[in-house]
């Protein structure tokens, strides 16, 4: 299914479900007191808002103009550089067993309610280049054969049109060492390409062994270079070197993509780390091979795991344990130099994950891509210079806003087409400025097959999810639904959708519809509705 097959089903099962209520509807708007929040009707936001689902006109939800005045708005601090450091498949269970990256939480500002539009490698990857949901930017999934990796990107022209090319543009040097996008090089002769906007490249182009560590070929700036099986081999330590050169030698302003490839499977390791986390286990929360209430239709075919299968799955997360501390090494690595070169004082550092991961949750073995918030809720840590210390963010941030965060820090120009927001006020204030968005739209529209790195059998059906910090709402292409009360059931094992008002599920399916179809300033739009919530006895 195309990302518009998919907006158009939405669409149509949401024009049903608003049309069926339209007295519910209206009594939604006087009870519920949807209202919207924006700086304004512009010709832009006009024109986007056109492309907005069902739903929109039938609530009439009407905008409330944000009273700061431009002398108000928060400015950005003084940063020269910025450094991203992407882990690969690093969940908050596994990042808080992790000393090291657990105790950044006390050095930066941590956002608790960072969310990925889909929990899956090129898909997220892309939309942190793009600033674009993924029915936006039109790369659903991994491999070419089912409408995503690095060959669709190229064929949409999406490299000569994302966040490094801005920042080169506004004369930012940049460079991308580590991961890049799945099936990255397409052909033989295109494993010596760099792509636009980067000034320094080491990508691996052997595409299996790479996730091993070792007996990898990387171009490096164009030149293959050929690395074996020693110790000194070790993918990641070879990127952390490249990337302590890079900030010890580069003019400012620089961008840095450390984009490493832990702790996903096979769970490379330094060999430091080894023999560490004997007695790790997969956390054994609330969810942790348990059965839901109500649970929808895709996930109630599953069995509890024998004490067996969850021994096993007990190995797999120490493996992910000893990987997780490459990525501990790659932050140390990067904060240290920054240190050591007085760097520290003028650069911004992001640590974040693609995706995040489960293992034994809601008994389903292992993986990703569900909506639920051990996979779409990921690990984000802000440290730099002005940036308030110890502090959590619980408003709602997305993937969506890394690139236009990042073009602001660093003076550049993100186009008009971006989906996402600044996080630039929180970095600033650490509070959640005026007229926040209210909800986050997650995505998972590709196909799988077992070509797919990331293949698994046991996943749900196509879907969007509405996340806000108090519910997720899901609406699966089966036409199950879902609610989930965070406030009461924060690991979303209750499933309350038939025991609330029919009129508030109404007022979510319109904000999620608008949100399935947004585009550009509509997105700001969609998805700062506020939905009232229901009185306490209505949730049951």
């Amino acid at each position: 299914m195309t990302p518009n097959d998919h907006r158009a089903s939405r669409r149509r099962r949401n024009t049903v479900t608003i049309t069926s209520v339209a007295t519910i509807a209206a009594v939604t708007i006087g009870v519920f007191g949807i209202s919207q929040y924006s700086s304004g009707p512009t010709a832009a936001s006009a024109a986007d808002a056109s492309t907005t689902g069902a739903g929109a006109q039938d609530l009439m939800v009407e905008p409330l103009p944000v009273t700061a005045s431009a002398s108000e708005q928060p400015k950005a601090p003084a940063f020269r550089n910025v450094v991203m450091i992407l882990a690969d498949d690093l969940d908050w269970k596994l990042f808080d067993q992790i000393p090291r990256l657990q105790a950044l939480k006390e050095r930066g500002m941590t956002f608790t309610n960072h969310t990925v539009v889909d929990s899956l490698c090129c898909p997220s990857r892309v939309t942190i280049m793009r600033g674009q949901y993924i029915h936006n930017h039109g790369v659903v999934s991994n491999i070419e054969a089912t409408g995503g990796g690095w060959p669709t990107f190229q064929r949409l022209n999406a490299d000569e049109d994302c966040l490094p090319v801005w920042l080169n543009d506004a004369g930012v040097t940049t460079a991308l060492y580590g991961k890049y996008l799945n099936e990255y090089p397409t052909r033989p002769d295109g494993i010596r390409y760099v792509p636009p906007g980067w000034d320094e490249w080491a990508v691996p182009i052997s595409r299996g062994d790479s996730y091993s560590g070792y007996s990898y070929t990387l171009n490096d700036n164009g030149e293959l270079v050929r690395y074996g099986t020693k110790p000194t081999d070790f993918l990641g330590d070879v990127l952390n070197d490249k990337a302590r050169n890079f900030i010890g030698s580069t003019p400012e302003p620089f961008f840095l993509y450390l984009s490493t490839y832990t702790p996903h499977k096979p769970f490379a390791t330094a060999p430091r780390h080894l023999s560490a986390h004997a007695g790790t286990v997969a956390p054994r929360t609330p969810a942790y091979n348990s059965f839901g209430e109500n649970e929808p239709a895709w996930l109630r075919q599953f069995p509890q795991l024998s004490d067996w299968k969850l021994s096993e799955l007990d190995k797999v997360w120490r493996k992910r344990a000893r990987s997780a501390e490459t990525v501990a090494d790659s932050v140390e690595a990067v904060l240290a130099e920054l240190e050591a070169t007085g760097r520290d004082k003028d650069t911004l550092v992001i640590v974040t994950s693609d995706n995040g991961y489960h293992v034994g949750e809601y008994r389903v073995p292992k993986g990703k891509r569900t909506p639920y918030a051990a996979d779409t809720v990921v690990p984000m840590i802000a440290i730099g210079p002005g940036v308030p210390a110890g502090v959590e963010v619980s408003a709602m941030t997305s993937t969506i806003d890394l690139a236009p965060t990042f073009t602001e820090v660093l003076s550049g120009t993100s186009p008009n087409w971006v989906d996402g927001r600044s996080l630039v006020p929180f970095l600033t204030d650490g509070q959640t400025p005026q007229g926040w968005r209210t909800a986050t739209l997650s995505e998972s529209i590709g196909e799988t097959n077992v070509s797919d790195p990331d293949y698994l059998p046991y996943i749900p059906p196509p879907f969007s999810a509405l996340r806000s910090e108090r519910w997720l709402y899901v609406e699966y292409d089966d036409g199950s639904t879902a609610l989930y009360d965070r406030s009461t059931d924060p690991y979303e094992l209750r499933n309350i959708v038939d025991a609330v008002d029919p009129a508030f599920i109404a007022a979510l399916s319109a904000q999620l519809s608008q949100l399935d179809a947004c585009s550009g300033s509509s997105c700001r739009e969609a998805d700062a509705l506020a939905v009232t919530d229901p009185l306490p006895q209505e949730a049951g």
